[in-house]
């Protein structure tokens, strides 16, 4: 028996096992996006949203009797004016699709919970911690996306994940 047990082991000993990260992916203006799941209390339909007359990103949309602030990824994200995240009359099939599909994803925070709508239904996808890399200076000095910490590049053929950074999204 003792024979057996050492072998085990030393099988174990010799796989070479990399942390891997749980995270939520989603998609967001033709991107895709990840949060640690651990940053993310949970995911639920995008409700009505209110108070955003100014256009300036934050609104709110109220949830099971608790109000939650809503933080548009357009102005925060990809720095531009806000976008109406309550859907007008769809007029075709997919309009009605796409607007049902939109959700909200409350983060924690240590101000409390903050939402961000998101256009797609999420997905869980693990990552090694090798396949994290840092986005280039240049990128981020000159690019159009903000509140992402890396890049998640997957030799899989998926299109690679930018990885948000949970305190800057909440940070309103």
């Amino acid at each position: 028996m003792a024979i057996f047990s050492s072998v085990r082991s030393q099988r174990g000993a010799n796989r070479n096992t990399e942390a891997t990260e749980q995270l939520i992916a989603f998609k967001l203006r033709g991107e895709w996006f990840a949060l640690p799941v651990t940053a993310v209390q949970k995911v639920i339909p995008l409700g009505k949203v209110h108070g955003d007359p100014n256009q300036t990103g934050i609104s709110l949309t109220l949830h099971q009797g608790q109000e939650i602030t809503v933080v548009d990824v357009g102005y925060r994200i990809f720095n531009d004016s806000a976008q109406s995240l309550t859907p007008e009359e769809p007029e075709t099939a997919k309009s009605e699709e796409s607007a049902a599909q939109r959700c909200l994803v409350l983060i924690k925070s240590a101000e409390g919970v903050v939402g961000v709508p998101i256009d797609s239904q999420p997905t869980i996808r693990r990552a090694g911690k090798s396949q994290f890399s840092p986005l280039p200076s240049s990128y981020l000095d000159r690019g159009n996306i903000h509140c992402v910490s890396s890049m998640i590049v997957d030799d899989g053929g998926t299109e690679p994940l930018f990885l948000l950074d949970p305190e800057q999204l909440s940070s309103v």
